[in-house]
């Protein structure tokens, strides 16, 4: 474990002897992902990776929590929002079919992906003994052929996590009830905040996939990396129809991703549900398609077992997201 906590020390580059993280204990996500770490051969690598994200997870969460949200006076944010609830029924569209839709409506367009996002994220904050809160958040970026772009980030009252927050337009503007926690504005050539997938993903499932894995890794070979690259890419492009297409493809070639059922999600949309639930991790996966075209609506993460120290129940939400355009 020693060589872990080192990680954690190098990955984190204002843990050092001043500042007000100075000694901050891990929060409950890094210790859950520090109990499962891979063998060492693959672990300093994966650490890394999991590290910088929760790191992103954790600013955002003491941000949240110290703000007071316009009208909601000082509330804390509140408890975790309850699992979607999927329904299977005959009326189900299978994944061939959700497949066969998004191919089909890849011949008949010509539209690019985009680079730029809309995005709303539920992530819960957890301490040791206490109850788990949620942090809703939404995010806009937008990018310009030239490499000049936008970035919005607002922080939703905890209350209305469904309430929308960013108009989408020119420039963004954020609306009632949210915070707004980043507005940055990029000049050509910059090309935006992000660094990972920057080039234009290609055509064709084999090669989205390789294209993932140069972020990811281990999305060449592990089904539940795969998925998460997937995530990865979708907040940084919007994806036009052929990728739309390959994204499925590669998703319906996932071994152990089950029918759900359908759902209407946290936005009010109706999609076709299926669930995915990686060997020993503790997480399970609930991936949302739109049956017409085989967008990526939500990917929703909840814990497959108690865990009385966070008091979790099996069931309970650890994050939830939902691409709005």
């Amino acid at each position: 474990m020693t060589d872990e906590l080192d990680l954690l020390r190098e990955a984190d580059p204002v843990s050092a002897d001043t500042g007000p993280w100075r000694d901050r204990p891990l929060d409950a996500r890094a210790e859950l992902l520090l109990r499962r770490l891979p063998s060492r051969d693959q672990g300093r690598r994966t650490v890394r990776r999991a590290l910088w994200s929760l790191e992103a997870v954790a600013a955002a969460t003491i941000l949240a929590l110290a703000l007071t949200v316009s009208g909601t006076g000082s509330s804390p944010a509140v408890a975790a929002p309850r699992p979607l609830v999927a329904h299977a029924s005959r009326a189900d569209v299978p994944l061939a079919e959700i497949l066969r839709r998004a191919r089909a409506a890849a011949e008949d367009s010509s539209e690019r992906s985009r680079r730029g996002s809309h995005l709303r994220t539920w992530s819960l904050s957890m301490e040791s003994g206490k109850d788990a809160v949620t942090l809703p958040q939404e995010s806009l970026s937008r990018w310009n052929a030239d490499g000049s772009g936008s970035l919005l980030e607002v922080a939703v009252d905890p209350r209305h996590p469904d309430r929308p927050v960013i108009a989408d337009g020119t420039p963004p503007r954020a609306v009632h009830d949210g915070k707004v926690l980043r507005d940055e504005k990029y000049p050509a050539g910059i090309n935006g905040a992000n660094e990972s997938y920057f080039e234009d993903p290609p055509a064709g499932a084999p090669e989205l996939r390789a294209y993932l894995a140069i972020w990811s890794p281990g999305a060449e070979r592990d089904p539940a990396e795969l998925i998460s690259a997937i995530e990865s890419f979708l907040a940084v492009w919007t994806p036009g129809p052929r990728q739309r297409a390959d994204i499925v493809t590669l998703l319906s070639r996932i071994e152990g991703l089950r029918p759900a059922g359908k759902v209407i999600d946290r936005l009010g949309r109706e999609g076709q549900a299926f669930r995915f639930t990686p060997a020993s991790a503790g997480m399970r996966k609930l991936i949302v398609l739109d049956p017409d075209d085989g967008s990526v609506l939500d990917v929703e993460e909840t814990v497959t077992r108690d865990d009385p120290e966070y008091r979790l129940k099996a069931g309970d939400v650890m994050s939830y997201k939902a691409w709005v355009s």
